[in-house]
């Protein structure tokens, strides 16, 4: 036994000095197994029944600005390794779905301690403690950063099953009409942008396209700084799309269907590695929209008036399908790249007809008619993405590539009828007008972007960068006349012809930012060159335009108390006429109206400014913010009609001199109890419009104003109700007025399984209330048109994670949402 002590004595003291020893000098300076790396180990156990727990979710962030190193999941004995990590200090969050997260912190890995051992982490379930999940539950609908609104799309249940159209009709300074048509502070004239790129649709008829599941949150940019592109003169629309940063597979699959034959589903699923995340999905969508429209016109001829009534039923048809993937390359801890693709097509269709009264007073021959009209779109695209960025520290320094093409080729055929019928209507034979137009296009749009960005202080940061754009797109526009004699098509050449457009973009920008005291700034410029050619078949020259733009930005930022800030920002943007505005071809609608382009448009400048005040309250996420905004745009875009003496209303684009808008916007978010959360916002603001038409004034200012309520009440953990209110003022434009329009929405979402699996149903437009009006007139016409949409259309949406997905608020291969590629048209 005495030998046995002294051995045992001897065996202590000899790994104590080691130990000593490693403490002090674990590996000399040049000891080639020192590789800089290290490694952080742990067990996670089930706090309630000290089970461990298999595919638990650990991601790793960097302590100094808490962006993500990279993730891991446990094995089935709950155990995780994460390897490879450079020496530095860490912090990490092990989660898993139906648990409140847990996070450890001071994790410091160097030399002296290589691996670090958290030892075992305890989850409770979320039923015992839900702490972390009525932080998700109260997250604001929409938030205020310095330069943007945020709306975070997971708190507007009324748009499950929606589109982005859906989310944003209660969107702080956004307008959507009944049509789905969507606005910017009353404007149109906005940019979509994907994930900071752009898309191959674009304005409305992109955000119709998107499905709500797949957005993780919408940013409203009215004054963008100069790195962005300063197309769109109300501004900027980004869809940030969901993600996934967790380890292993993760997904998410929703399906919708709702009254009058609506069909949407889509999927995504994400695989991640060490150094390799994969990433896949599809969507696919199949809906019809049913409404009615209305339209009266009075005509007059010196002692003559032309009356013409229309009225019937439409119906629109969307659908289509996408399917995208790509891959996200770790090449080291500091340099990723990021390979993606997307293809697919969308289909866009309506269906019409309705009856037509045509007479004049004093009386004439009555002549009445049965109209249909049928259109069908198909667009087939694909795009293809390449992004690369390389961190030279973690303190923001980096530099970043990116290239985008698109390729979309489309069809549009539209066939417009009229056919004489008796005083009954019943149809004859007899065709008043019988046409047809089939127009094709094939566009290709190649960007390339390389930014950089230096942060010279804590505060202060440099950024500059090059942008080229280089756009290309054929149209074709074939007219037809039916010929009722031989039963065939005839191409009238008068409305047919090609058009080909051309048009290149070099831009350089340059940003600065800083503080002084708690006075922050941010002032940029960027110089654009543009070179512009059209030529049309129809036109005798080319059109050409070749010019250098200056587009100067700057924001400012202050605390003016501890739970209060004020922001004021400037900048000048500018909207490019789209190629439909620049197409003299002869667009015939029907018998009674055909439009022409306007290849000599010059594009619309305009100059934005903004003053705001936001006020936030206690540490809920309640808070009052108020906006006043100005907006003056020089050469105003804008179509008007006039009446030919073979009475066809002819639709014409021109520039005219400027309109103004100035207003204030009022947004406010209470949260009561964490079962009450109402998010209201209120707009007024002053319109107003200068310019000459065939020589006369055509000034005019109306005083528009509108107001949105989103009001969600929890009644459980797992189950809330949510009411929408949505009201737009009646407004001006050069040759007309806009009626009032209210409607609301209601819905209600049950969670299962651990929030595993949510069902949701939706009410939209339950009072039937929702419409469209508007007058139009000039010297010698008067016109009203109504269109009202299908009423109390009941969706139900199913939404199913698999594994354990969680959303991430990042961009793949590391962009900030602020890498902007996309906007304008040609």
């Amino acid at each position: 036994m005495k030998y046995l002590k002294n051995v045992i004595l001897i065996v202590l003291i000899i790994v104590g000095v080691k130990s000593y020893a490693s403490v002090e000098d674990p590996v000399k300076e040049d000891d080639p197994s020192d590789d800089g790396k290290g490694r952080i180990t742990g067990m996670i156990v089930d706090k309630k029944s000290e089970a461990p727990m298999e595919f638990a979710n650990i991601a790793v962030y960097n302590e100094t600005d808490s962006t993500l190193v990279t993730g891991g999941i446990t094995n089935d004995k709950g155990v995780f390794e994460i390897e490879n990590l450079d020496y530095g200090n860490y912090y990490l969050v092990a989660n898993f779905i139906g648990f409140d997260e847990k996070n450890v912190v001071d994790i410091k890995l160097e030399r002296a301690n290589r691996v670090h051992d958290i030892g075992e982490i305890n989850l409770a379930p979320s039923t015992v403690a839900i702490g972390e999940v009525n932080v998700v539950a109260d997250k604001a609908a929409v938030e205020y950063k310095l330069d943007k609104k945020v709306v975070n799309v997971s708190q507007v249940i009324s748009a499950i099953g929606g589109t982005a159209v859906d989310v944003l009709e209660n969107t702080p300074s956004v307008q959507v009409d009944i049509e789905g048509n969507v606005s910017l502070r009353g404007s149109g004239n906005f940019t979509v942008l994907i994930d900071g790129r752009p898309s191959v649709l674009s304005g409305s008829d992109a955000l119709r396209q998107i499905p709500s599941s797949a957005i993780e949150n919408i940013e409203i940019i009215t004054n963008p700084s100069a790195k962005y592109e300063p197309d769109g003169a109300a501004g900027i629309i980004n869809l940030v799309m969901k993600k996934n940063s967790m380890n292993g597979l993760n997904g998410i699959v929703n399906a919708s269907v709702g009254t009058g034959e609506k069909y949407r589903g889509d999927f995504m699923l994400n695989y991640r590695f060490e150094k390799l995340n994969l990433f896949f999905g599809a969507d696919w969508s199949d809906e019809i929209n049913n409404g009615n429209m209305a339209l009266e016109r009075e005509t007059f001829y010196n002692d003559t008036t032309e009356f013409l009534e229309m009225g019937g039923d439409r119906k629109w048809i969307r659908g289509g399908h996408r399917f995208k993937g790509g891959a996200d390359f770790y090449l080291g801890n500091a340099t990723t790249l990021t390979l993606s693709g997307e293809t697919g097509t969308s289909e866009r269709g309506s269906e019409g007809g309705g009856r037509t009264e045509n007479y004049t007073v004093p009386a004439s021959e009555l002549i009445r008619s049965i109209s249909e009209e049928t259109s069908e779109r198909n667009n087939d695209f694909y795009t293809l993405n390449m992004n690369f960025q390389h961190k030279f520290d973690d303190k923001g320094h980096r530099l970043e590539a990116t290239a985008f093409y698109s390729d979309e080729t489309g069809t549009d055929n539209e066939i417009e009828a009229e056919i004489l019928a008796d005083e009954n209507f019943n149809p004859g034979e007899e065709y008043l007008s019988n046409v047809s137009t089939l127009e094709t296009e094939d566009e290709q749009d190649l960007r390339l972007k390389l930014d950089y960005t230096y942060p010279f202080s804590e505060d202060g940061r440099f950024e500059a960068g090059y942008q080229g754009r280089l756009e290309s797109e054929i149209e074709s526009l074939e007219f037809r006349d039916f010929d009722q004699a031989s039963g065939s098509w005839i191409i009238n050449d008068e409305y047919s012809s090609t058009t080909d457009f051309q048009r290149d973009i070099h831009a350089v920008y340059s940003t600065y930012s800083n503080k002084i005291g708690e006075f922050a700034y941010m002032a940029g410029l960027r110089g654009e060159l543009t070179a512009r050619e059209i030529q049309n078949t129809s036109a005798d020259n080319v059109s050409s335009l070749n010019r250098f733009d200056l587009f100067p930005t700057a924001h400012f930022s202050y605390p003016v108390a501890k739970t209060a800030d004020a922001t004021a920002s400037y900048s000048r943007r500018i909207n490019r006429p789209s190629g439909r505005d620049l197409d003299p071809t002869p667009n015939y609608y029907n018998r009674y109206t055909i439009r022409f382009g306007n290849p000599d448009l010059e594009p619309e400048y305009t100059n934005s400014y903004e003053l705001g005040v936001m006020k936030r309250f206690g540490e809920t996420r309640s808070f009052i913010s108020a906006d006043l905004f100005r907006r003056v745009t020089n050469n105003k875009i804008d179509r008007f009609q006039e009446l030919g003496d073979d009475g066809i209303t002819y639709l014409y684009t021109d520039n005219f001199d400027k309109d103004y808008s100035t207003g204030l916007e009022v947004t406010g978010n209470l949260s009561y109890k964490k079962w009450l959360i109402v998010n209201a916002s209120v707009n007024v603001y002053d319109y107003k419009i200068t310019g000459e038409l065939n020589g006369e004034s055509i000034d005019r200012q109306s005083t528009n104003w509108g107001g949105r309520m989103n009001t969600t009440f929890k009644f459980s953990e797992n189950s809330r109700f949510q009411l929408n209110a949505f009201f737009r003022g009646p407004s001006t434009s050069a040759q007309g007025e806009s009626a009032a329009m209210f409607f609301t929405n209601i819905s209600y979402r049950q969670e299962f399984m651990n929030k595993k699996l949510s069902a949701t149903v939706s009410v939209r437009d339950p009072l039937g209330t929702a419409g469209f009006e508007r007058t139009s007139y000039g010297d010698n016409f008067e016109s009203w048109f109504r269109f009202e949409r299908e009423p109390r259309v009941v969706m139900l949406t199913l939404s199913y994670k698999i594994n354990n997905f969680k959303e991430d608020n990042g961009n793949r291969g590391g962009g900030d949402g602020g890498m902007d590629m996309g906007g304008g048209e040609f």
